[in-house]
């Protein structure tokens, strides 16, 4: 599996309890209606219908009521969505309770790591709102309510400066700078198609507009090609095409190259070099994944914290 699409694997299981959420939210408010659904108890001609009711879809003859859409929304997402908002609650009444909170600095840091990967931040969020309808409230707020639970979950653990030292040491490869490149590729079954494809660039052609219409590549063709920053000794990767892409200028092309699935055309669109941690920033980040790895599993935690305050459905 490339990185591109184990990016794309992680950001939908990161996100799915937000996406129940916003799914729910259509039996509020439908499109096109300033008042919620099950307020509107007039229709066109005068008369009134009984709340839940209203139209919302007609297919042929066939009617689709408010009422329909609500039910079958509950029924798909109704648990799922309950059991987030009950930890949440639980998860606010803990951190009141042992005094945790997460700081915007904290909020910042750990974003970082998520839009790595992405042009930008707001390229990351425009994505989380293509693909996956999340805005960016949601999206900082899901992440919130991550962070306030690994704290609860490891404050009580207790993390030597020897074992932080030790890790570090271990593990030096991680916290070194690396190089990261931003491409586009373009993907085809055989190596005179890359050629051809080579040929419409140098005269000009635009890149995104080809990769959309010549690359097989489904999951970047329609984003123009988009491969995103890739480490540049990234495993998941070709190595010819890495090598080929970090001896490259910016805008500069290069192909065809041979790699699994076909031939690839690319372009360099920038280059970045990675920053290393202060040694305090380094030394707390360690110390947290360390106290994690010996925590029980967030959902088993969830679990606890839904017991300890008594989390029942009342129907």
């Amino acid at each position: 599996m490339r990185k591109y699409e184990v990016l794309r694997a992680v950001v939908i299981l990161q996100a799915v309890c937000m996406v129940v959420l916003t799914v729910v939210v259509v039996i509020k408010v439908w499109p096109g209606n300033d008042r919620p659904l099950e307020k509107q108890t007039q229709i066109d001609d005068g008369s009134e219908k009984a709340e839940g009711q209203q139209t919302v879809a007609k297919v042929g003859a066939a009617t689709i009521t408010a009422a329909d859409l609500k039910g079958q929304l509950y029924k798909q997402y109704g648990d799922t969505v309950l059991r987030t908002m009950m930890v949440r609650k639980a998860i606010d009444l803990e951190a009141e309770a042992s005094e945790l909170s997460v700081s915007s600095e904290e909020l910042d840091r750990e974003l970082v790591k998520m839009i790595e990967g992405y042009d930008s931040e707001n390229r990351y969020f425009e994505v989380m709102q293509e693909q996956l309808g999340m805005t960016k409230e949601q999206v900082l707020e899901d992440l919130r309510y991550k962070l306030l639970l690994e704290k609860i979950a490891i404050v009580s653990i207790k993390v030597s400066d020897e074992e932080v030292d030790k890790y570090i040491s271990e593990h030096s490869e991680e916290f070194t700078s690396r190089l990261q490149l931003h491409l586009q590729w373009i993907l085809t079954e055989s190596e005179k198609e890359a050629s051809s494809v080579l040929q419409l660039l140098t005269d000009g052609e635009d890149f995104s507009m080809l990769a959309r219409t010549y690359s097989i590549d489904s999951f970047t063709a329609d984003a123009g090609g988009d491969l995103g920053l890739i480490d540049a000794d990234d495993p998941f990767y070709n190595r010819e095409l890495l090598d080929t892409a970090s001896r490259l200028q910016v805008a500069e092309m290069a192909g065809p190259i041979k790699v699994d699935g076909g031939f690839a055309v690319i372009r360099l669109l920038e280059r970045q070099m990675t920053t290393t941690m202060t040694d305090r920033r380094l030394r707390d980040e360690v110390r947290k994944q360390l106290a994690l790895e010996r925590a029980d599993s967030l959902t088993d935690l969830e679990d606890e914290l839904l017991d300890k305050y008594g989390a029942v459905k009342t129907e």
